[in-house]
């Protein structure tokens, strides 16, 4: 961590604390962390990675992902559910100058979260998708429907894709506009509080300055910037996972009758079942680290406005992201797995919620699935092939 970051975590520290403190009752009563969001946009850190001009803390990828390992030690929902906002924040600050740019900065800066409308479930293939923007004789008007809509339900604005005189399109919009519906239907075993679920919009009417033109051609690590929030609140988790074996086993009175020591501290086949966590927990904060660097690299090659320049740049940031993601998740599993052999019959019970590390885990390990990164890491490195800035799904 860089002198940089630890000064931010430390920042952050009090109301990370604060808002993780309720994590295991908020996901066992469903109460979605409305009041959390809000503690830490009272406390800036929606704004962290805005120029300081403009309010923020200029935050750069390694000190922004760090923050969010660390907030996601304490609740990885809440780090996950600020993907889409850091990832609008970052593609906005390494847009053009432009009058657009600013008008977007500055709803950030006055407080704004983003949220995400971009995946659907229903018949459109892949590279497609059935929410359009079409023109009658009241103008133009939205109409479709999305899930997957992560942190929407707690986001002011919107960007929606969708298919407008045969391109995509990205719409920007107010979540309170009239006709736009969120609803809280995400319904997975892990990660269940990030609201993940179908927002709806209903004859949602915009102007031709809500669209924004998809840019095929421009540079850009937009792909690694989302996975790498992914991979930074998995190696949260796993920091969660060896906070919660050391406490558990240093909390521990009862012991085994065939153990080789009194207290379970002292027991070195527990011993070695926490140094194995700790050792997971190490190296995905590694890869973590590592990728973070080629972003802090890429996004500097983007700003430099030399395509040339840009280009390796964002290639070496997606071979690190996509190889991270093949140590990261792998070792948080596996640490999540191993916690439950540090005790007996007591670390399953529900109010200890330790099965929660898994679930959310095996939930974040879910998108873009590992065993398609190896095969084309694996491809990258046999024959040069590119890897895929950017993985889309739909019917075939």
């Amino acid at each position: 961590m860089s002198v940089g970051s630890a000064a931010l975590v430390r920042e952050f520290d009090a109301v990370f604390d604060a808002v993780g403190q309720e994590a295991v009752a908020r996901e066992r009563e469903r109460r979605l962390p409305h009041a959390e969001v809000e503690a830490l946009r009272d406390a800036g850190f929606t704004r962290v990675t805005l120029p300081v001009a403009l309010g923020g803390r200029g935050a750069g990828p390694s000190q922004l992902f760090e923050l969010l390992a660390e907030l996601a030690r304490r609740d990885p929902n809440l780090a996950q559910l600020l993907r889409s906002h850091f990832a609008f924040v970052d593609r906005t600050l390494l847009s053009p100058p432009g009058a657009r740019r600013d008008r977007l900065l500055a709803r950030v800066a006055a407080g704004a979260i983003h949220g995400n409308a971009t995946f659907e479930r229903g018949p459109a293939s892949v590279g497609h998708v059935a929410t359009a923007v079409t023109r009658d004789a009241r103008g133009l008007r939205l109409d479709g429907r999305k899930f997957y809509s992560t942190g929407t339900l707690f986001a002011d604005t919107v960007g929606v894709l969708a298919e407008y005189e045969g391109e995509q399109v990205s719409v920007m919009l107010d979540t309170t506009a009239s006709g736009v519906e969120r609803v809280d239907d995400w319904r997975g075993f892990g990660q269940r509080l990030t609201g993940s679920g179908t927002t709806i919009f209903r004859d949602v009417r915009i102007e031709e300055d809500d669209i924004i033109a998809r840019e095929q051609g421009r540079v850009s690590h937009a792909g690694a910037f989302v996975q790498l929030v992914l991979l930074a609140a998995a190696a949260g988790i796993g920091r969660a996972v060896l906070d919660d074996a050391s406490t558990y086993v240093r909390t521990r009175t009862r012991g085994f009758s065939h153990g080789v020591a009194r207290r379970a501290q002292d027991d070195p086949l527990v011993q070695e079942v926490v140094g194995d966590i700790a050792a997971s927990s190490f190296a995905a904060d590694a890869a973590l680290a590592a990728a973070s660097a080629a972003l802090d690299a890429s996004t500097a090659a983007v700003l430099s406005g030399d395509d040339e320049r840009a280009r390796p740049a964002v290639a070496a940031a997606d071979r690190a992201v996509t190889a991270a993601q093949l140590v990261i998740l792998p070792a948080v599993l596996e640490a999540a797995n191993r916690l439950f052999e540090v005790g007996g019959a007591s670390a399953l019970e529900a109010d200890r919620a330790l099965d929660r590390h898994w679930r959310n885990a095996r939930t974040l390990a879910s998108h873009n699935p590992l065993r398609f990164k190896a095969r084309a890491l694996g491809e990258h490195e046999l024959t040069g092939t590119p890897l895929a800035s950017w993985w889309t799904v739909g019917e075939t």
